[in-house]
């Protein structure tokens, strides 16, 4: 009988082709190795068995790290390869970057800047900052034309916190009477140097608290208290809006509501008072009879000083006996 001879199988080793395995120069997996990375997870489900991550990364060339991402994200293709992604969720590019924003808000912190030019348009103050505007592509009417104001606003208030916002006013001073609050003010010093011996002292007016016309300028400004009252964002003016607002009252278009206030350090007071006049016009009367008394046992006890302004009803012959 002839002898059968056999051959042991030999070991054939299949060798994947390059495109499946990521390499270093690529910043991003393709999709070839994210496929690979996503079956070998099927696989390690279906057949129950664990496939470590040191494994998939020598077939696929993708770290533990890039294999749970690409797990995570359930994306085989690459995100420009995705056929229908929708718009960019990076949004669209800014048409007015930080570097501008800051022009205009170094602009507007400048003391020699007019109030007036402080309340232009904000095309017309972005272009005296010295920035060259944009255009933006419009299809209603076709073309290109200059960015909307509205894209500047949210740039330089997002960048700079620079806003819209109402001018503080104040009352014009005459020569006189800025000479006279100077010496006030001096004379005071002289027996109060220092802010601690201000603490006993309350200041003190009325307020009028109604609607009326606002008249009052609006200017561009950075957020905060601080840039509020800054000398140069305050606009003074002979006629302000308490004057015409007591004006409407006078003729009858206002409903008026009259509080007088005196506050110091750690104390407030707030006192409703009602005059016979139509302009709520502080009187002796309603100042002796009605405030004064409301606040004597307050000063009594405490040893407070009152500090009030020169009005006719504080200074008259009633109040000072």
């Amino acid at each position: 009988m002839a002898r059968i001879r056999t051959r042991k199988s030999r070991a054939r080793h299949f060798t994947p082709p390059p495109d499946l395995k990521h390499t270093q120069k690529l910043k991003h997996p393709r999709t070839p190795s994210r496929c690979g990375v996503l079956w070998a997870k099927a696989f390690s489900q279906e057949l129950g068995i664990t496939i470590k991550q040191d494994t998939i990364q020598k077939l696929t060339g993708i770290p533990p790290s890039g294999q749970t991402r690409i797990i995570a994200s359930k994306q085989v293709r690459t995100l420009h390869n995705i056929p229908d992604s929708g718009p960019d969720p990076r949004g669209r590019k800014r048409a007015i970057i930080r570097q501008d924003t800051s022009a205009i808000a170094d602009y507007l912190d400048d003391d020699t800047v007019p109030l007036d030019d402080r309340g232009k348009p904000w095309q017309d103050i972005a272009e005296d900052a010295g920035v060259i505007l944009p255009k933006t592509t419009h299809f209603k009417p076709p073309g290109l034309r200059t960015v909307e104001p509205r894209s500047i606003r949210r740039a330089c208030k997002s960048d700079e916190g620079i806003i819209n916002a109402v001018c503080d006013e104040e009352k014009e001073l005459s020569k006189p009477q800025a000479k006279e609050r100077v010496q006030f003010s001096i004379k005071q010093l002289l027996y109060r140097p220092h802010s601690e011996y201000w603490r006993d002292v309350c200041f003190s007016d009325e307020f009028h608290l109604s609607i009326g016309p606002q008249i009052t300028k609006h200017i561009k400004r950075k957020l905060g208290l601080e840039h509020q009252y800054k000398p140069q964002n305050i606009h003074r003016k002979k006629v302000t809006i308490k004057d015409t607002k007591a004006k409407a009252r006078e003729e009858g278009h206002l409903n008026l509501l009259s509080v007088w206030i005196v506050i110091r350090y750690n104390y407030r007071k707030i006192i409703p008072y009602n005059v016979s006049n139509t302009v709520g016009k502080m009187t002796a009367k309603v100042y002796t009879e009605t405030i004064l008394p409301a606040i004597l046992d307050d000063f009594t006890s405490q040893g407070l000083t009152l500090c009030q302004d020169a009005d006719s009803a504080h200074i008259s012959k009633v109040t000072t006996a």
